[in-house]
């Protein structure tokens, strides 16, 4: 994970449900993680999956990832390079979903009313700021755990890369 990204903002409203960002019927058809992207937040902006440039930022309203516990709704904006996600709630599911994809998600309230869509948007994650055309706000840096499943990639990336550091399994 890079320590600084910059993209542009992609803006959603409160209660972004996981049918939503992956579409349900799609659940069980599409397994290739690459496919997935290709039909990530269709049902909310057509355009997204096109559009969208690795680097960008999803800024959205409250409870975003609601519904479903359905990790492809995490594994389709990682695909598509989605830097981060910023909201003031997220799902709890969801949450831990975005974690063990090793997908940014961070709780901010005051992100909503700082940018609008297309706002170029910049993210330190060391220095736990957030920088755009309307000012700075902070947040907290992810703990080094989180950090270092982010690093890795996500949990399996992660988990893999301590057991063979541990000598327990062979790369």
């Amino acid at each position: 994970m890079e320590k600084v990204i910059r993209g542009h903002v992609w803006k959603y409203g409160d209660d972004v449900n996981t049918d939503v960002i992956f579409p349900g019927k799609y659940t069980y058809t599409i397994n290739d993680p690459q496919e997935m992207g290709d039909h990530a937040m269709e049902d909310i902006d057509a355009e997204f999956a096109k559009r969208v440039q690795p680097g960008d930022v999803i800024v959205a309203g409250k409870n975003f990832g609601c519904g479903s516990s359905r990790e492809q709704a995490a594994v389709c904006l990682k695909v598509k390079g989605i830097g981060a996600i910023i909201a003031p709630t997220f799902s709890r599911i969801y949450f831990r979903n975005g974690v063990n994809t090793g997908l940014p998600l961070i709780t901010s309230k005051e992100a909503q009313d700082m940018f609008e869509a297309g706002d170029e948007i910049e993210i330190d994650f060391e220095a736990g700021i957030i920088r755009g055309k309307k000012g700075a706000i902070g947040f907290p840096p992810f703990s080094d755990f989180v950090f270092g499943i982010m690093n890795a990639g996500g949990l399996i990336p992660y988990t893999r890369e301590r057991l063979i550091k541990e000598g327990k399994i062979k790369a």
